[in-house]
């Protein structure tokens, strides 16, 4: 994924979709939603400082993977709540739409964290059969 895809593929619209219906919401839904998204907010934040330290690609899986987790919690909280807390069904529905983002970075970041570590298992781990050993160079 290119960085600049990262930092704006990730970012947040909790916030500037309930900007419009932030009058529909009960105090206590807004809570709610909003302890969703703090922690929603949180691992975004530490995705777009990928940017500046670059992790291992078992880190970037972790981190993607406890992304999905977080948005997939947030969703089955809005869809649980859609009609106590008058939470409009397109908004719901985009969310919907935008987590499928996070679940397909996932599985690529993932796919190349596997093929990583399968690499680093099959390196050989001294000479190769046959190469015989390296003499040391210079005068004798």
């Amino acid at each position: 994924m290119k960085k600049s895809m990262l930092r704006f593929a990730f970012y947040p619209v909790v916030a500037a979709g309930l900007v419009a219906h932030a009058h529909a919401l009960t105090p206590t839904c807004q809570a709610d939603l909003d302890k969703h998204a703090a922690k929603r907010l949180e691992i975004i934040q530490k995705i777009n400082g990928f940017q500046k330290k670059k992790p291992t690609a078992q880190a970037a899986c972790a981190t993607f993977g406890g992304l999905v987790k977080a948005e997939a919690d947030m969703l089955k909280w809005m869809e649980d709540n859609t009609a106590w807390c008058q939470l409009p069904e397109p908004f719901v529905a985009d969310f919907k739409k935008g987590t499928e983002q996070a679940v397909k970075a996932r599985g690529q970041i993932c796919t190349a964290a596997k093929r990583q570590a399968q690499q680093q298992n099959a390196t050989p781990r001294g000479p190769a059969p046959g190469s015989g050993v390296q003499l040391p160079k210079g005068a004798l």
